[in-house]
């Protein structure tokens, strides 16, 4: 019986150390893998950088003049010798301006390229989220994706502006502070350096924490904005429902989550600063000490069989706490590279995959026309690992209209993302009317498309700019067309500010059915030749559905129709159904099998 229980704690324990070794091993890939991710976003901006790392040297530079002069004038004061040369006022005054203009150099070139990068990578988020078109809320609501934009990148600044400039400094002003020093005392240089290192071992080894806990206060934020948008957004069916309370207390919960979180990454702040506080005033403590018993006579070494100065004394005084002071700074910047890890471990993936649907699209069709579409063992994984589609193949003919029909999770809407250009397939490829997607271009590609879904998005626009959303045309014919096609003309006509109102206002307050054909019409607005629905009637009372499915079967004649569903009545009024389960193809005919167009299901 203690055999087998100790056996079980053995095993357990095995587990653990397993565990933990695991998640160290994730930490540590997730941790380089954001690091080149910055590295490659920084490459542009080496200028800047290089300019900024030359004005921090120079800052050392004129303070060692400085401290030279200094130290040769008090000592001349202290102890006049008629033999020593004055120092000129003039030159302590040029080393103090030579200082504070690199001062300002450095501190501006830093913040200038924090400045471009952060404007590039916002523009390239919000670039990616346009890429993504409807498929951006698997990204993250509105909310997190707010956070995402603004928090997340702004967190860069630090990285960029100290971080990196002051990592290089750290290292090459010590070595030119300790080849001022040796001429003088060789022991003090030693003194400097053997105490440097362990500034950097403990400003890590706190660091290292300090990164865990800024990713989980990253994770947090975008927690917090996300729920405090979904309770504006839900506010007025809370106080309908009588539950505002329990939506505030959820908030209030999340806010205090927040909170603690924010101030683990404070406390471990301040401690990492404790530490560095403390080996350096250790260091300059031992130099002080050293020079004090030199001047004394009690200490007769690492001056060169020369009694010690006290210019030379002042002088190195002067320079040890210059010695630290680029180490004690990395350390306290060492916080913003974990701020920064921390937000490239979120934008990374947003932006590279972004990045890889935009490249290399280059052909332009000639005429738009019904396409034909060629699914040629087409996969996609998502980026947890997860199959979407495996081997999925297919053929649409021009102007043929198909019912993607399936159980959720079954590929449908990934389908139509792979169609729309929003992601890039895993494998396989995808040909319109025999070109591959990858080569075509993709404002182009756009242009030939409609995309309608089961909730679209409004913006607070009158109804003109809705419907018209994309298009370079204000045309108020095009406009009262869409509409009448879409059955909405009469309901729109009869709003006090007629399309000129603003859906979600008392002016423009629409029906859910209004609002499906109110989408029905922006579609009809582009005239796209492939139409891409994604279950427009799912949330719809029967008679709203079934009018709406009038509407598409006499819109959608001569135009390219993939339809997600889960139903029957969509399937009767298509050509042919294609069946999906699990991400694969179970039945795919090849010939018309469904209703005509007179049919409505």
């Amino acid at each position: 019986m203690q055999c087998g229980s100790n056996s079980r704690a053995i095993q357990k324990t095995r587990g653990l150390r397993a565990e933990t070794v695991v998640t160290f091993v994730s930490d540590v890939s997730t941790e380089r893998a954001a690091e080149l991710w910055l590295a490659a976003r920084t490459r542009a901006l080496r200028r800047w950088t290089l300019a900024a790392i030359g004005a921090g040297v120079g800052v050392i530079l004129a303070y060692v003049v400085f401290a030279a002069a200094l130290a040769a004038t008090v000592a001349g004061w202290l102890l006049p010798q008629p033999s020593r040369a004055e120092v000129p006022f003039v030159l302590l005054m040029a080393a103090l301006l030579a200082r504070s203009v690199c001062a300002v150099v450095r501190d501006s070139c830093a913040a200038q390229a924090s400045l471009r990068l952060r404007a590039q990578l916002r523009a390239d988020v919000l670039a990616a989220l346009a890429r993504l078109g409807p498929l951006r809320r698997h990204a993250g609501d509105d909310g997190a994706l707010a956070t995402l934009a603004i928090e997340q990148v702004d967190a860069l600044d630090g990285y960029v502006a100290r971080y990196l400039p002051q990592r290089h400094v750290a290292v090459l002003v010590p070595l030119l502070l300790c080849a001022a020093i040796v001429p003088r005392s060789w022991l003090a240089a030693l003194l400097l350096l053997f105490t440097a290192p362990l500034i950097p071992l403990f400003m890590t080894l706190v660091g290292r924490g300090a990164a865990r806990a800024s990713a989980a206060q990253a994770l947090a934020l975008g927690r917090l904005g996300a729920q405090f948008l979904d309770l504006l957004r839900g506010l007025p069916l809370l106080r309908l429902l009588g539950n505002v309370q329990a939506g505030a207390r959820r908030l209030e919960a999340s806010a205090r989550d927040y909170r603690q979180r924010m101030m683990t990454v404070l406390r471990l702040a301040f401690l990492s600063s404790a530490v560095l506080e403390l080996f350096a005033s250790i260091g300059i403590a031992m130099v002080a000490l050293y020079l004090g018993l030199a001047l004394l006579g009690r200490f007769d070494l690492g001056h060169y069989g020369r009694p010690l100065q006290l210019d030379d004394a002042l002088f190195i005084l002067l320079l040890a706490p210059e010695f630290y002071a680029p180490l004690r700074q990395l350390g306290n910047d060492y916080h913003a590279r974990a701020d920064a890890l921390a937000a490239a471990a979120v934008l990374a993936p947003l932006t590279d995959a972004a990045a890889v649907i935009a490249a290399s699209r280059q052909f332009v069709p000639a005429a738009v026309r019904a396409p034909v579409i060629e699914f040629d063992a087409v996969s996609l994984r998502h980026a947890d690992g997860r199959c979407a589609l495996d081997a999925v193949s297919f053929r649409v003919e021009s102007g043929e209209r198909i019912a993607l029909r399936g159980a959720s999770g079954a590929g449908k809407s990934s389908i139509l993302a792979l169609l729309a250009g929003f992601v890039v397939p895993s494998a396989g490829t995808i040909r319109i009317d025999g070109i591959d997607l990858a080569q075509w271009d993709r404002a182009s590609w756009w242009r030939r498309i409609a995309w309608l879904e089961q909730r679209p998005e409004w913006f607070r626009q009158p109804i003109r700019d809705n419907v018209l959303l994309g298009l370079d045309t204000s045309d108020t014919q095009l406009l009262w067309q869409a509409l009448d096609q879409a059955g909405l003309g009469e309901d729109v006509r009869a709003l006090p500010l007629a399309a000129d109102a603003v859906p979600g206002e008392a002016s423009g307050s629409l029906s859910g059915g209004q609002l499906q054909r109110l989408a029905l019409a922006r579609t009809l607005a582009r005239d796209a030749a492939l139409w891409l629905l994604d279950e427009p009637l799912a949330h719809l009372d029967p008679d709203t559905a079934a009018a709406l499915r009038e509407r598409l079967v006499a819109t959608s004649r001569g135009r390219t129709v993939l339809i997600a569903t889960h139903g029957e009545a969509d399937c009767a009024w298509v050509d042919r159904v294609i069946e999906l389960d699990n991400g694969r193809v179970c039945t795919a005919p090849a010939g018309r099998s469904g209703g005509t167009d007179d049919e409505s299901g």
